[in-house]
């Protein structure tokens, strides 16, 4: 999929990534939660569990999904549109 600027989407398209974005980075994060609590469960009982290495790792995506979702939030304010849901 080619990565277009926010300033050459339709506005329906701005809601509909918002809402995709949102959904999948909060999914994640409940993943990721469960993982690392998991994983403290798992390095307080057997040791160090590679799983938790794993977490780390993909905990970045969260942060720059948050991030996407802010501009997206934005581009929809400067547009007019305030019912951003």
């Amino acid at each position: 999929m080619k990565n277009m600027p926010l300033t050459e989407l339709s506005t329906e398209q701005l809601i509909k990534n918002k809402r995709t974005t949102s959904i999948i980075t909060g999914s994640l994060a409940v993943v990721l939660i469960i993982l690392f609590g998991q994983s403290v469960h798992a390095w307080a009982t057997e040791g160090y569990p590679s799983a938790i290495a794993m977490t780390i790792a993909l905990s970045p995506i969260v942060f720059i999904n948050l991030k996407k979702i802010k501009e997206i939030k934005s581009e929809l304010k400067m547009r007019g549109k305030d019912f951003v849901k």
